[in-house]
């Protein structure tokens, strides 16, 4: 299975050079062969969390040959957010968050709701824990990704290596993860570099920002070539 990851286009209308990349990025994602299956954008689609710029960013997005799943970050607006993706990008209704599981697939996706209220950090209450561990169970043995923005874990090198509200809530989040297998791994945004590592048992990595200009840390020179997605291929 092919899964394509979008993350941190931060669309602005103060900045558009944010669309183009998103243009681009959708342009290199069409590009694929073979395509992915679905393509999963991790948050901050938007920057200022507008009507407008979510307006910008959907019409880019459905340009997609592929199937969109959103789930939002921290410069989202969860209500804005909600309403300018509603239908199959977010395939879940009546949970008061964008947390939900897709089982079209060989593999199976679990995409987690990291925003807080009042901060850039991630969390995940008890009540996104307890949703989690249900979504999680009902995938039984069928083998299982994870995405979420915040990752739940330190990142090294940054001037806050730690991106989540509580230790102890990415610790619990963590800790229900690892009581279900197999989970193939954890897939974040939010840094805007890209990190690899493990944990709970799993690989996880975060990748860099789409949004060419908030890319941090040591960059290769960007150019046209430059990709602005990734990919995740399962067997």
């Amino acid at each position: 299975m092919r899964i394509a990851q979008i993350s941190d286009t931060h669309i602005s209308l103060s900045v558009p050079s944010r669309a183009l990349d998103l243009q681009r990025c959708v342009d290199q994602v069409n590009a694929l062969d073979p395509l992915p299956e679905v393509v999963i954008h991790s948050g901050d689609v938007a920057h200022d969390g507008l009507v407008e710029e979510y307006e910008i960013a959907k019409r880019l997005l459905q340009r997609l040959k592929a199937p969109l799943l959103v789930l939002p970050g921290n410069k989202d607006n969860r209500e804005v957010f909600v309403e300018a993706f509603s239908g199959p990008a977010i395939p879940r209704n009546g949970f008061p968050f964008v947390q939900y599981a897709v089982d079209d697939y060989s593999v199976r996706i679990v995409c987690v709701d990291t925003l807080s209220a009042g901060s850039n950090k991630g969390d995940v209450c008890e009540d996104r824990r307890d949703d989690l561990e249900g979504l999680l169970a009902a995938g039984g043995a069928k083998p299982t990704v994870i995405f979420m923005h915040h990752p739940p874990f330190d990142v090294p090198g940054i001037p806050d290596p730690f991106q989540f509200l509580s230790r102890a809530n990415a610790e619990a989040t963590l800790a229900v993860i690892g009581r279900h297998r197999p989970v193939l791994g954890l897939f974040c945004g939010h840094i805007h570099r890209p990190f690899r590592t493990e944990v709970a048992g799993m690989p996880a990595r975060v990748m860099t920002a789409g949004a060419l200009d908030l890319r941090k840390g040591r960059q290769e020179r960007s150019s046209v070539e430059t990709r602005l997605f990734e990919v995740h291929d399962f067997d």
